[in-house]
Protein backbone atom coordinates (compact mmCIF):
# COMPACT_ATOMS: atom_id res chain seq x y z
CA UNK A 1 0.00 0.00 0.00
CA UNK A 2 2.83 2.44 1.27
CA UNK A 3 5.19 3.40 -1.58
CA UNK A 4 8.32 3.65 0.65
CA UNK A 5 11.55 3.85 -1.28
CA UNK A 6 15.08 4.22 0.05
CA UNK A 7 15.32 8.00 -0.06
CA UNK A 8 11.90 8.27 2.36
CA UNK A 9 14.16 5.93 4.66
CA UNK A 10 17.00 7.98 4.26
CA UNK A 11 15.10 11.90 5.64
CA UNK A 12 13.63 9.38 8.26
CA UNK A 13 16.81 8.70 9.35
CA UNK A 14 18.00 12.11 9.17
CA UNK A 15 14.74 12.97 11.08
CA UNK A 16 15.56 10.83 13.66
CA UNK A 17 18.96 11.74 14.15
CA UNK A 18 18.02 15.54 14.72
CA UNK A 19 15.01 14.95 16.72
CA UNK A 20 14.91 12.35 18.67
CA UNK A 21 16.89 13.20 21.01
CA UNK A 22 14.85 15.76 22.19
CA UNK A 23 11.70 13.89 22.20
CA UNK A 24 9.92 13.23 25.35
CA UNK A 25 9.15 9.23 25.40
CA UNK A 26 6.43 7.93 27.44
CA UNK A 27 7.59 5.42 29.90
CA UNK A 28 6.95 1.58 30.25
CA UNK A 29 3.94 0.62 32.39
CA UNK A 30 4.09 4.07 33.76
CA UNK A 31 0.23 4.16 34.51
CA UNK A 32 1.20 1.60 37.55
CA UNK A 33 2.37 5.21 39.19
CA UNK A 34 -1.04 7.12 38.75
CA UNK A 35 -4.26 7.35 40.27
CA UNK A 36 -7.78 6.61 39.17
CA UNK A 37 -8.11 10.66 39.06
CA UNK A 38 -4.74 10.96 37.19
CA UNK A 39 -5.82 8.58 34.52
CA UNK A 40 -9.31 10.06 34.49
CA UNK A 41 -7.99 13.15 33.90
CA UNK A 42 -5.80 11.79 30.35
CA UNK A 43 -9.39 10.19 29.68
CA UNK A 44 -11.01 13.82 29.59
CA UNK A 45 -7.96 14.97 27.45
CA UNK A 46 -8.17 12.66 24.86
CA UNK A 47 -12.14 13.68 24.42
CA UNK A 48 -10.85 17.73 24.99
CA UNK A 49 -8.25 17.76 22.50
CA UNK A 50 -10.42 16.63 18.79
CA UNK A 51 -10.15 19.54 17.21
CA UNK A 52 -6.90 21.04 18.69
CA UNK A 53 -4.66 20.37 21.42
CA UNK A 54 -4.70 23.79 23.18
CA UNK A 55 -7.75 23.12 25.83
CA UNK A 56 -5.55 20.13 27.26
CA UNK A 57 -2.74 22.42 28.12
CA UNK A 58 -5.10 25.00 29.94
CA UNK A 59 -6.77 22.06 31.85
CA UNK A 60 -3.39 21.27 32.87
CA UNK A 61 -2.09 24.54 34.15
CA UNK A 62 -5.68 25.22 36.16
CA UNK A 63 -6.08 23.44 39.50
CA UNK A 64 -9.85 25.30 39.86
CA UNK A 65 -11.04 23.09 36.87
CA UNK A 66 -9.10 19.94 37.52
CA UNK A 67 -10.99 20.38 41.30
CA UNK A 68 -14.31 20.84 39.70
CA UNK A 69 -14.45 17.21 37.28
CA UNK A 70 -11.66 15.20 39.71
CA UNK A 71 -13.08 11.48 39.35
CA UNK A 72 -13.41 10.84 43.28
CA UNK A 73 -15.73 14.21 43.26
CA UNK A 74 -18.00 13.12 40.54
CA UNK A 75 -18.23 9.50 41.54
CA UNK A 76 -20.86 11.12 44.57
CA UNK A 77 -22.88 12.67 41.70
CA UNK A 78 -25.44 10.54 40.91
CA UNK A 79 -27.56 13.43 38.93
CA UNK A 80 -26.38 13.32 34.89
CA UNK A 81 -27.79 16.93 34.33
CA UNK A 82 -25.21 17.78 37.13
CA UNK A 83 -22.37 16.08 35.71
CA UNK A 84 -22.93 17.14 32.27
CA UNK A 85 -23.32 21.15 33.58
CA UNK A 86 -19.75 20.23 35.56
CA UNK A 87 -18.06 19.39 31.99
CA UNK A 88 -19.57 21.72 29.88
CA UNK A 89 -18.62 24.28 32.49
CA UNK A 90 -14.60 23.16 32.10
CA UNK A 91 -14.84 22.37 28.40
CA UNK A 92 -15.98 25.90 27.87
CA UNK A 93 -13.67 27.68 30.31
CA UNK A 94 -10.59 26.29 28.16
CA UNK A 95 -12.22 26.50 25.02
CA UNK A 96 -12.74 23.21 23.63
CA UNK A 97 -14.75 22.84 20.22
CA UNK A 98 -18.07 21.06 20.59
CA UNK A 99 -18.57 21.47 24.67
CA UNK A 100 -22.00 20.16 24.52
CA UNK A 101 -21.25 16.97 22.72
CA UNK A 102 -18.39 16.47 24.35
CA UNK A 103 -20.16 16.86 27.62
CA UNK A 104 -22.32 13.87 26.99
CA UNK A 105 -19.43 12.01 26.00
CA UNK A 106 -17.46 12.53 29.73
CA UNK A 107 -21.03 11.83 31.29
CA UNK A 108 -20.95 8.26 29.44
CA UNK A 109 -16.96 7.20 29.58
CA UNK A 110 -17.28 7.97 33.41
CA UNK A 111 -20.26 5.91 33.81
CA UNK A 112 -18.40 3.03 31.92
CA UNK A 113 -14.99 3.35 33.93
CA UNK A 114 -16.93 3.64 37.34
CA UNK A 115 -18.36 -0.01 36.20
CA UNK A 116 -14.49 -1.54 36.18
CA UNK A 117 -13.28 -2.98 39.48
CA UNK A 118 -11.21 -0.59 40.45
CA UNK A 119 -12.26 2.21 38.04
CA UNK A 120 -9.65 3.60 35.18
CA UNK A 121 -6.75 1.69 36.63
CA UNK A 122 -8.75 -1.45 36.66
CA UNK A 123 -9.67 -1.23 33.16
CA UNK A 124 -5.71 -0.60 32.32
CA UNK A 125 -4.85 -3.16 34.70
CA UNK A 126 -7.00 -5.76 32.68
CA UNK A 127 -5.37 -4.49 29.36
CA UNK A 128 -2.02 -4.59 30.78
CA UNK A 129 -2.52 -8.41 31.23
CA UNK A 130 -3.94 -9.11 27.46
CA UNK A 131 -1.12 -11.26 25.53
CA UNK A 132 -0.17 -10.85 22.36
CA UNK A 133 0.96 -7.83 19.81
CA UNK A 134 -0.29 -4.26 21.19
CA UNK A 135 -3.33 -4.41 18.13
CA UNK A 136 -4.54 -6.76 20.82
CA UNK A 137 -4.85 -4.13 23.57
CA UNK A 138 -5.68 -1.12 21.63
CA UNK A 139 -8.82 -3.54 19.97
CA UNK A 140 -9.94 -4.36 23.62
CA UNK A 141 -9.77 -0.99 24.75
CA UNK A 142 -11.75 0.24 21.38
CA UNK A 143 -14.76 -2.14 22.09
CA UNK A 144 -15.09 -1.06 25.47
CA UNK A 145 -17.09 2.10 23.95
CA UNK A 146 -15.46 5.02 25.36
CA UNK A 147 -16.54 8.06 23.18
CA UNK A 148 -13.95 10.05 21.06
CA UNK A 149 -11.06 7.23 22.03
CA UNK A 150 -11.49 4.98 19.13
CA UNK A 151 -8.69 4.58 16.44
CA UNK A 152 -5.81 6.99 16.82
CA UNK A 153 -7.27 7.68 20.35
CA UNK A 154 -6.90 4.75 22.12
CA UNK A 155 -3.45 4.30 20.79
CA UNK A 156 -2.54 7.87 21.80
CA UNK A 157 -3.90 7.10 25.04
CA UNK A 158 -2.49 3.51 25.89
CA UNK A 159 0.94 4.64 24.22
CA UNK A 160 1.16 7.96 26.96
CA UNK A 161 0.50 5.57 29.80
CA UNK A 162 3.34 3.31 28.18
CA UNK A 163 0.82 0.09 27.73
CA UNK A 164 1.47 -0.30 23.96
CA UNK A 165 4.75 0.64 21.78
CA UNK A 166 4.42 -1.09 18.69
CA UNK A 167 1.33 1.87 17.74
CA UNK A 168 1.19 5.00 15.64
CA UNK A 169 -1.91 7.24 16.53
CA UNK A 170 -2.54 8.37 12.91
CA UNK A 171 -3.73 12.26 12.08
CA UNK A 172 -3.24 15.06 9.99
CA UNK A 173 0.26 15.65 11.48
CA UNK A 174 1.51 12.41 10.22
CA UNK A 175 -0.30 12.54 6.87
CA UNK A 176 1.38 16.23 6.02
CA UNK A 177 4.73 15.17 6.86
CA UNK A 178 4.07 11.85 5.19
CA UNK A 179 2.91 14.47 2.19
CA UNK A 180 5.71 16.42 1.97
CA UNK A 181 8.37 13.64 1.86
CA UNK A 182 6.89 12.12 -0.89
CA UNK A 183 4.96 9.56 0.52
CA UNK A 184 0.97 9.24 0.13
CA UNK A 185 -1.61 8.10 2.51
CA UNK A 186 -5.00 7.02 1.45
CA UNK A 187 -7.90 9.54 1.99
CA UNK A 188 -10.63 9.63 5.08
CA UNK A 189 -8.26 7.17 6.51
CA UNK A 190 -8.70 7.83 10.20
CA UNK A 191 -12.75 6.48 10.62
CA UNK A 192 -11.99 2.97 8.89
CA UNK A 193 -10.72 0.75 10.99
CA UNK A 194 -9.41 -1.61 8.62
CA UNK A 195 -7.64 0.39 6.35
CA UNK A 196 -6.28 2.63 9.40
CA UNK A 197 -4.85 -1.32 10.92
CA UNK A 198 -3.10 -1.90 7.53
CA UNK A 199 -1.25 1.50 6.93
CA UNK A 200 -0.52 1.23 10.97
CA UNK A 201 1.01 -1.77 10.16
CA UNK A 202 3.11 -1.05 7.28
CA UNK A 203 4.54 2.27 9.26
CA UNK A 204 5.70 -0.18 11.77
CA UNK A 205 7.19 -2.82 9.27
CA UNK A 206 8.48 -0.34 5.99
CA UNK A 207 9.93 2.42 8.53
CA UNK A 208 9.77 2.54 12.09
CA UNK A 209 11.56 -1.59 11.98
CA UNK A 210 14.44 -0.43 9.14
CA UNK A 211 14.98 2.82 11.06
CA UNK A 212 15.61 1.61 14.39
CA UNK A 213 12.67 3.21 15.93
CA UNK A 214 9.39 1.84 17.99
CA UNK A 215 6.01 3.03 17.26
CA UNK A 216 6.17 5.35 20.05
CA UNK A 217 9.20 6.71 19.63
CA UNK A 218 8.18 7.63 15.97
CA UNK A 219 4.89 8.89 16.57
CA UNK A 220 5.73 11.08 19.28
CA UNK A 221 9.01 12.05 17.62
CA UNK A 222 6.82 13.51 14.89
CA UNK A 223 4.40 15.20 16.86
CA UNK A 224 6.28 16.94 18.95
CA UNK A 225 8.70 18.64 16.83
CA UNK A 226 6.09 18.56 13.57
CA UNK A 227 6.69 22.16 12.87
CA UNK A 228 10.67 21.99 13.21
CA UNK A 229 10.05 18.75 11.19
CA UNK A 230 8.29 20.55 8.69
CA UNK A 231 11.02 23.51 8.48
CA UNK A 232 13.30 20.80 7.86
CA UNK A 233 11.92 19.24 5.11
CA UNK A 234 11.56 22.60 3.44
CA UNK A 235 14.91 22.82 3.34
CA UNK A 236 16.48 19.80 2.48
CA UNK A 237 13.94 20.42 -1.12
CA UNK A 238 15.25 23.69 -1.55
CA UNK A 239 18.69 22.13 -0.95
CA UNK A 240 18.12 19.77 -3.75
CA UNK A 241 16.82 22.22 -5.80
CA UNK A 242 19.41 24.13 -5.81
CA UNK A 243 22.12 22.15 -5.83
CA UNK A 244 22.31 21.65 -9.53
CA UNK A 245 23.57 25.30 -9.21
CA UNK A 246 26.59 25.19 -7.36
Amino acid sequence: MLNISKEHLEVFKQIKNYFLPSTKIPKPDNWKSLTNNDIWFHVVKQVMVVGSSAPAEKFDKSSELQSLISYEKLLKIDDETELRDYFEQVLRAVGSLFPNRKADALVHNLKKLSNFQDGPKGLLKRISEIDGPDIRRIKYLIKQDLKYIKNRGARDFLMDLGIVRDAVALDAHIKNIFEKIGIHLPEEFIGKVKLYDEIEKEILTKICKPIGLSGVEFDRMLYQNYDKINLFIDKKVIQQILEPYF
